[in-house]
């Protein structure tokens, strides 16, 4: 987080996955968590709205993680439903600004 701007780095390719109970599923739902979190909004060309709304990095810190979480959220709902998150977990430096979300799914 820059001190001055109370604003937070984080980045496509930084997000987390954590799930508890591993099935043999597990491996392709976490590719798919992957891609989906890897993408930005707007950049497939027959789903404009797959991916995430990276947009949210200008705002200040506590607006920033919520609307990511939200984002998160509802994008998990939207196109990977044989996941579910159960929390979403903050780690990082926040001297440097980077912060990191950890998503912890279940599988439904």
């Amino acid at each position: 987080m820059d001190m001055n701007t109370n604003r937070m780095d984080i980045s496509p390719g930084t997000v987390e996955i954590e799930c508890a109970h591993k099935t043999n599923t597990w491996q392709d739902v976490l590719r798919c968590l992957q891609v989906l979190f890897g993408s930005e909004v707007g950049t497939l060309a027959l789903d404009r709205d797959f991916g995430i709304d990276w947009s949210f990095l200008d705002q200040p810190l506590l607006t920033a993680r919520a609307m990511l979480e939200q984002e998160l959220v509802q994008k998990v709902r939207r196109y990977e439903k044989r996941a579910n998150i159960t929390e979403i977990k903050w780690s990082g430096d926040g001297l440097s600004g980077q912060m990191i979300p950890k998503v912890v799914v279940e599988l439904v």
